[in-house]
């Protein structure tokens, strides 16, 4: 896996807690941990926005990211919290190895979508397969295609679109996300463009920071082919509330058992 992912660590948590509106996968990422017990994995993990919370229920947690940016904040927040449950390590979600099996193996937000090709899909499910208990459970989440949006991210200009503002938590200045994206439509292919502006009260620029990211977009029926295809036995949902899958929800969440 190549690394397609570039995003200044220090805003992730406040962007997807403030910035962004409650997605409801935390909860739903615990209530199966507890549900299944120690150990269990995490790839993707980031900065621990999802992992902590597991880990502050006392399950033994494993994580591993291709970001050390975002492993750095992870363990802050693990050494601050006195969290010895937390064990992380810089690797690849399609290139990994434990001597271990584990009780669940999950990939949240969206995370697996940054294998862009077939072969590191197929290598990573391979590899969750390989390390999951014989009655342990696969979870993640990808979002659900929107056709229409898709088209019209060939179609727009080089202008910025502005997702939102918040507060920099720290300064009190506002922060504004604004993104560029371009659909690659015979590859699946989303590539978006992110730039951030900060503002002091007076509209002064203190700060600006830019990332990038590449997402391959997957559809319902491709996704249960790859599990299937790599000896799962999925349930997919439309959302963290298990409510019936449909092309509205925005969300595809899967729940996978060995076949």
């Amino acid at each position: 896996m190549e690394a397609n992912f570039s995003y200044p660590a220090e805003y992730y948590d406040e962007d997807y807690t403030i910035g962004v509106p409650d997605r409801g996968d935390i909860p739903f990422y615990r209530e199966y941990a507890l549900k299944q017990g120690s150990p269990i994995l995490e790839l993707a993990c980031g900065t621990g926005r999802i992992l902590v919370p597991i880990a502050q229920s006392g399950i033994e947690c494993y994580g591993l990211d291709f970001n050390r940016e975002m492993l750095a904040i992870c363990e802050t927040k693990a050494r601050a919290l006195n969290l010895k449950n937390i064990h992380l390590q810089f690797a690849s979600m399609d290139n990994f190895h434990y001597d271990q099996k584990f009780s669940l193996i999950y990939i949240p937000f969206r995370s697996f979508q940054h294998l862009l090709t077939n072969e590191e899909q197929i290598r990573c499910l391979h590899l969750v397969r390989e390390h999951l208990k014989d009655d342990g459970r696969f979870l993640l989440d990808v979002f659900a295609p929107n056709i229409d949006r898709l088209a019209s991210y060939g179609k727009k200009g080089e202008g910025w679109e502005k997702e939102f503002s918040r507060k920099n938590e720290q300064t009190e200045s506002t922060i504004t996300r604004y993104f560029q994206a371009r659909a690659d439509l015979a590859a699946q292919i989303i590539s978006v463009v992110m730039k951030w502006e900060e503002r002091n009260s007076s509209g002064e620029l203190v700060a600006k920071k830019e990332g990038n990211f590449r997402l391959r977009y997957i559809f319902r029926y491709e996704l249960e082919h790859l599990l299937v295809r790599s000896g799962f036995t999925p349930a997919l949902f439309g959302h963290f509330d298990e409510r019936p899958y449909d092309y509205i929800s925005g969300e595809t969440v899967a729940v996978c058992a060995k076949s």
